[in-house]
């Protein structure tokens, strides 16, 4: 049985293809370039990037001096997201993820120190780049730093040597293209207080926003307003504030005793289990 894939897999397989695609998918060129139409590299990729994903948490966490409990738990809570996962329709062909993993992994190579460290982690924003065009500015948030704005020079380049294909044959795409804010609203309309899909999603990682400073809220406001010009939902806040939450989560003084107590209540009321994360 053939597997259903949805718009945004779709767009990545014809750019595989070698076929034009509209913005902003003509940007994101490099994967579509290294797999093409081939769903067995598609999987390579994607089940590294689970691999790279774990690793660059790993590797933050650590960093950040944690213990090794609390290491496990900060790449547990990540990979265990709903939106990091990311709907079934988007799997293997994606972007989301490798992005994702390229930032984590980018974020303590840069905030090291160290010039080789520092120069590892532009190198891997460079890359993401190319992935998705938001890893330098995601980057940038969770490192606090300027340095992965540099990466934002790659998207210009790219918008300035290709050329997107004016519409996609769908005339809903390019309904939602054309105008995203309207689309936007109408594809949330009813749904901003809906708790089930706009706070629960986050599970035990909610145990992050106690005490949490200015920056992680930063993040997470940045995470929900873009929300107001795409019509996902999860998936795009929780691979944006998704890393800075999960690290924040372990930052209580006994943080694998608070999320022990407090995720029975969490888990409790999450109706996962009923819903499809977009």
């Amino acid at each position: 049985m053939t597997r259903r894939l949805g718009p945004d897999a779709h767009r990545y397989l014809l750019a595989g293809d070698g076929q034009p695609v509209t913005r902003p998918f003509h940007l994101r060129w490099f994967l579509p370039w290294i797999c093409g139409t081939n769903l067995r590299a598609w999987w390579t990729v994607y089940v590294g990037s689970w691999i790279v994903l774990a690793c660059g948490m790993s590797w933050w966490a650590w960093a950040s001096d944690l213990e090794t409990a609390q290491i496990v738990l900060a790449v547990g809570l990540l990979l265990g997201l709903p939106g990091i996962l990311g709907p079934s329709v988007s799997i293997p062909v994606q972007v989301d993820l490798p992005a994702t993993a390229l930032t984590v992994l980018a974020v303590p190579a840069i905030t090291s120190g160290e010039p080789v460290g520092v120069l590892c982690g532009v190198l891997l924003v460079l890359i993401g780049a190319n992935v998705r065009e938001t890893v330098p500015i995601v980057t940038a948030l969770l490192a606090w730093s300027w340095l992965p704005l540099i990466g934002l020079i790659v998207p210009v380049i790219v918008w300035l040597v290709r050329t997107p294909a004016t519409s996609s044959g769908v005339p809903e795409w390019d309904r939602i293209l054309n105008h995203p804010v309207a689309t936007s609203l109408e594809y949330h309309a009813g749904r901003w207080r809906d708790a089930r899909l706009m706070v629960l999603p986050w599970g035990v990682c909610l145990v992050g926003l106690y005490q949490a400073d200015w920056r992680l809220v930063l993040i997470i406001v940045i995470a929900y307003a873009q929300l107001l010009v795409a019509t996902d939902t999860v998936r795009l806040y929780q691979h944006t504030a998704g890393p800075a939450l999960a690290r924040s989560s372990l930052n209580h003084p006994d943080p694998v005793g608070t999320i022990g107590t407090r995720s029975t209540l969490v888990l409790a009321h999450h109706p996962g289990a009923n819903l499809t994360w977009q």
